[in-house]
């Protein structure tokens, strides 16, 4: 009876080992061939005979090709934007000497003994330190951009002082096109945000309803608490986003054709959506064309 038993395990201990042996050395083999496929397919190089079998290894291979395009488009893609990113550096970098030789030339020539300062020579360089300031400006965000520089450091504060700085940086734009600006908001309302940022992506959206609102025009900023998010509404009386454009407006480099000739390089409001979505939220646009757009700038009420 004993040796029945024996004999029983025995053969049970031999059928699992041979079970073990056999699927491992299948495990292997699946391994091995995948692998080799994996070499492949991120080499660029289809495996022919593979697709569409009713396998494991068929699975996996399909799978890693759709991996590898999808990689490969995006890789495409970064390159096509640091190499946009790059030649716009360079151009302003060379537009910047312009503006920087005339003020040079025009200090000189006011420096000489006799020379006057005329109201035609004020204009003139006052409208070359609003280019070379532009151009700047859009130098710190390209470069903001590149280097990935944008960190957050979020704190509960009051929006009405987010708001004041924003409005403070477009002021006296506004101004030369006798731009009103209001603010609607309570001194109490409270936000976890990050102020330096957020006054940024706000300052994008007014800088560009400045440009975009003829001169007497207007812009209102009032603030909405809700139950989850308190929302920023830009209202201006511009001249409005063509519907086929709204969903573009957002994206790096894009430049309406209509607005080609206005001084701009399609980074502000790419920049203004990035920080807000870096913090949970979400930037909204309705507009009429001839009649103005709003802008609603939601934050989480906590992230």
């Amino acid at each position: 009876m004993n040796l029945s038993i024996t004999a029983v395990i025995l053969i049970c201990l031999f059928i699992n080992l041979c079970c073990y042996l056999y699927y491992r050395r299948r495990f292997i083999r699946l391994s091995s061939e995948i692998c080799r496929y994996a070499e492949q397919v991120m080499g660029g190089r289809h495996v022919p005979g593979q697709q569409n079998q009713e396998t494991i290894t068929s699975k996996v291979l399909m799978e890693l090709e759709k991996l590898e395009t999808a990689t490969a488009f995006q890789l495409e893609e970064s390159k096509k934007q640091k190499k946009e990113l790059q030649e716009m550096i360079s151009e302003i970098t060379h537009q910047i000497k312009t503006p920087l030789s005339n003020l040079k030339m025009y200090c000189e020539m006011l420096s000489e003994e006799g020379a006057s300062f005329s109201r035609q020579s004020n204009e003139v360089m006052k409208s070359q330190l609003i280019k070379l300031e532009f151009l700047l400006d859009t130098l710190l965000k390209a470069s903001r951009l590149e280097t990935d520089m944008i960190r957050l450091e979020p704190e509960n504060s009051r929006v009405l002082e987010t708001l004041a700085a924003a409005v403070n940086n477009v002021m006296r734009k506004a101004e030369l096109k006798n731009i009103e600006i209001s603010v609607d908001c309570r001194p109490s309302v409270l936000l976890f945000h990050d102020r330096k940022w957020t006054a940024e992506a706000i300052e994008n959206i007014l800088d560009n309803a400045v440009k975009y609102t003829p001169e007497n025009g207007s812009i209102h900023i009032s603030v909405h608490p809700g139950e989850m998010y308190t929302e920023i509404r830009i209202q201006d009386t511009g001249k409005g986003i063509a519907p086929a454009h709204i969903n573009d407006i957002f994206k790096r480099f894009y430049r309406e054709k209509s607005v080609s000739q206005t001084e701009g390089l399609g980074l502000g409001l790419y920049l203004a959506r990035y920080i807000i979505a870096l913090q949970k939220g979400y930037i909204s646009v309705r507009s009429t064309p001839g009649k103005g757009s709003r802008f609603s700038v939601c934050l989480p009420k906590r992230i």
